[in-house]
């Protein structure tokens, strides 16, 4: 599994890093994601790091570098996404957009806490409460999105 920067830096500063290791043991991102997470003082610094330093999140660079009019960490995981054949966790809508029209799988950060729920990690009181957090730091979710990922919740 591919990640972006987003979907670290959000479940970082949730303290749910370790929702990542749970689910996909391993978590690769390009050096230009690194670059992004990995700033002192930025939230969610040391927890990254730490995983970066404990080996599960490996860094991995594109062979190519195709421009795809997107952040440049937007840019190398998805194009890293696509040289691996694998599926990529990002929020961004325009990504997502990129993502699609190059057949590569994605899941957004809520997935992930979805997932988690899913599979026990996690219960049903702490994912509604995980999401919550998310839009209470700024993650956008519109109202209707927000409504179904509750009743989704409610129906695992």
């Amino acid at each position: 599994m591919i990640s972006n920067s987003t979907p670290l830096i959000c479940l970082a500063k949730l303290d749910q890093l370790k929702l990542l290791k749970k689910l996909f043991k391993k978590i690769i991102i390009p050096e230009a994601v690194k670059e992004e997470v990995v700033i002192s003082g930025k939230p969610g610094y040391s927890v990254i790091n730490k995983a970066i330093e404990e080996g599960w999140i490996k860094i991995e660079n594109p062979k190519q570098n195709i421009e795809l009019s997107l952040g440049k960490g937007e840019n190398a995981a998805i194009i890293l996404a696509k040289e691996k054949q694998d599926r990529i966790i990002i929020d961004d809508s325009f990504a997502i957009k990129a993502v699609k029209s190059l057949n590569i799988g994605y899941i957004r950060t809520t997935s992930v806490i979805l997932l988690a729920l899913k599979n026990r990690i996690i219960k049903k009181d702490e994912a509604k409460e995980l999401i919550q957090k998310l839009v209470e730091q700024g993650y956008y979710i519109s109202p209707p999105v927000f409504s179904e990922l509750f009743r989704i919740i409610d129906s695992i």
